[in-house]
Formats: structure tokens, sequence, C-alpha cells
């Protein structure tokens, strides 16, 4: 059980690291970090809750351009060609990996902890009354990400 006053959650460093992976990983394709940056609502936006002794949401978005083109990548198959729903399966995989990687850093092994379904949208998410703990952003190949983990 985490007895400090710091913030399980704040783990930058490490979220870079774990959504770098997940990307290149899964998509195949280099990240290059930049400065945080808002992309505005018009994103697919996935996003994954973690619970336990603390609980936390944490969000995977990117340009519209951006996730079509890495679902191409992952489904072999023309961006044209492409559904939302084909869209959000690709993003929700790549948060339930970035997020599960995110349980196993925060786990302690004393305590339970559980991960959510992933939801998916065309717009940003949000978590009401939650704060920002960790945030990182990339520019990959056709255009901008970001993850964000959420406290609260």
């Amino acid at each position: 059980m985490y007895t400090s006053n710091i913030s399980p959650w704040a783990i930058a460093d490490t979220l870079d690291e774990l959504v770098s992976l997940a990307w290149t990983t899964f998509i195949g394709s280099d990240l290059v970090r930049v400065d945080a940056r808002d992309l505005g609502p018009d994103v697919v936006c996935a996003s994954i809750s973690i619970s336990g002794p603390s609980s936390a949401t944490v969000l995977f978005f990117a340009e519209p351009a951006l996730a079509r083109w890495a679902t191409s990548v992952v489904l072999d198959s023309p961006p044209v060609e492409l559904s939302d729903a084909d869209i959000h399966d690709v993003f929700g995989e790549i948060v339930n990996i970035v997020g599960g990687n995110v349980k196993g850093v925060v786990s302690d092994g004393e305590q339970q902890w559980a991960l959510s379904l992933p939801v998916v949208s065309n717009a940003m998410q949000s978590a009401p009354g939650s704060r920002p703990a960790a945030v990182t952003c990339f520019l990959a190949e056709g255009g901008t990400m970001g993850c964000q983990i959420l406290e609260g």
C-alpha cells in the first residue's frame, strides 16, 4: 500500500515508455516525444479505468487521421475501407495494453486492483472529479497522439 504523499499515478516518464512500447510493438512505427498539447475535441479517444486502493482513468487519444492510419497498418487494410468500429477496436486494444501496464506499475501485490473494459469514442473523453496525474504526447507518422492518467 502507498503511504507517501506522492500519488502512485504521477508516473509521466513511465507513461512515456509504456505508450511508446505499446505503439511501436502494436503499430510498428516510431514516435517522437513532444510537449503536451491540446488536440481539441476532434480525436479518437479510448479510456480504461483502474481501481484499487486508489483509482485512475487512462485516456489514449489521437487525431482522426492518425487513428485511421494506425488501424490500416494493424488490419492491413486500405484506410478508406475502415469503419469507426475497426478504429475503435484497435484503439481499445492499445488503451487496454497501456492500462494493463500502468496497473502493473502501481500494483504492490498486496491489494486487489481491477481494470475496466475500454470505452472508445470519436470525441475527447473526461473523468469528472479527476485531476491530471501524468501526461505524454507524441508525433507519429500521420499525426499527433497523447495519453493521460486522470487520478480520482
